[in-house]
């Protein structure tokens, strides 16, 4: 089987199962007693652990493969959503949250570093848009089945995300891959030096993103069962972030006319923050349903610009996405953090307008960064917006 698509596979399938458990966790907590503050340490906890074993395991999957560690890491994970079953107590939670984030950690860093092998400048923003497409879908579809699956019977949920791990454990360790040769250097030392000085403000952009992102991963499940909808609608307005993602993935996949610009990832941040106040001020499903596509939206063109500037380098790349996977935890863990003390002290809608203020702030440190970066050949010169 040829890499690219083996791949492709495989976060399809790892993304339906942190689909279905990020939608039933949450669920499961309240269910034994978890308050706002005990739902945003949850998530606090399993970001820490993601993000200190991305900068980790990002190192070690270039010394070790690619390959040997996303299956130690999918092994780990069939145990981890078994383990959600017997959850009877809070402080349970916080024990298998430590040992996911972990294990995760040794997954997503190697499967980009392994994708990035191979490509030239374009290739890679085809792979990059294929790849973020299929996790995106299993965001989408494994939200969307685990509100059924829950309402029918918890331990569903659980049992069909450690059976599809398992079958991700069994295609790593079975199936023979083909991976294609190092393309040739194409004359691209201007566009490389170019995604040396767009990368901070791409890996600035992703971390504000994924502050709110965790913010309403963690904490807007127990805020709509709050103001009354119940888990199968809930599941589709979660998946909805899936699914912008997916089609935006597309478009910015099929255009290079937003590299090394900084207007495009202003614009859809500035967008996103009017979304995040839909969030804390809206109370039908209709309005939240347009902010959670709009957030969708922007996870969609931060993510690639994070990843693309972290690819389109020469050199080891384990260690590069293992700082953008990195990143992307610590906004997992700031959002559920803060968020949750924000809502113990203000109230439930007031994480949302909090993220909107760290999001519109991010902005500002993007420009003042990119104001800052020389262009190549000159001390001077800034990037263009």
């Amino acid at each position: 089987m040829r890499k690219d698509p083996f791949l492709y596979v495989l976060a399809f399938v790892m993304d339906c199962c942190a689909g279905l458990a990020g939608l039933c966790v949450p669920l499961v907590a309240v269910r034994v007693g978890a308050d706002y503050g005990a739902l945003g340490a949850l998530g606090a906890l399993g970001s820490v652990a993601y993000s200190c074993g991305c900068v980790v395991n990002g190192r070690l999957a270039d010394r070790l493969g690619c390959r040997r560690l996303m299956t130690l890491a999918s092994a780990v994970m069939v145990g981890v959503f078994g383990a959600y079953v017997l959850i009877t107590r809070v402080w349970q939670l916080f024990a298998v949250a430590a040992v996911s984030g972990t294990a995760i950690s040794g997954f997503w860093p190697s499967l980009q570093a392994w994708l990035g092998q191979g490509h030239d400048r374009r290739a890679l923003l085809a792979a990059i848009g294929r790849f973020n497409v299929s996790w995106s879908l299993g965001f989408l579809v494994g939200p969307a089945v685990g509100g059924y699956l829950y309402a029918a019977d918890p331990t569903l949920v659980f049992a069909a995300a450690a059976m599809l791990a398992t079958l991700v454990v069994l295609a790593l360790l079975a199936l023979p891959i083909r991976t294609p040769a190092a393309a040739p250097a194409v004359a691209q030392a201007e566009s490389l030096a170019a995604a040396q000085r767009f990368l901070p403000v791409a890996w600035v952009a992703n971390f504000a993103t994924f502050y709110a992102t965790g913010t309403i991963r963690s904490l807007f499940p127990k805020f709509a069962t709050d103001l009354g909808v119940a888990a199968q609608p809930l599941g589709w307005l979660m998946s909805l972030i899936g699914l912008a993602q997916a089609v935006v993935f597309l478009l910015v996949a099929r255009t290079e006319r937003w590299q090394f610009r900084l207007a495009p990832l202003a614009t859809i941040q500035v967008l996103a923050a009017g979304g995040l106040l839909t969030l804390a001020l809206g109370s039908r499903p209709a309005v939240f349903a347009l902010g959670l596509a709009i957030q969708g939206s922007l996870v969609a063109v931060t993510f690639t610009a994070s990843i693309f500037y972290s690819l389109h380098a020469d050199g080891p790349r384990g260690r590069r996405t293992g700082l953008h996977e990195a990143i992307v935890g610590s906004g997992f863990l700031a959002g559920p953090l803060a968020g949750g003390l924000v809502a113990a002290q203000l109230g439930a809608r007031a994480p949302y307008a909090a993220a909107s203020l760290v999001v519109l702030a991010a902005v500002a440190l993007e420009i003042w960064m990119a104001r800052r970066a020389p262009a190549p050949g000159s001390r001077h010169s800034s990037p263009q917006g």
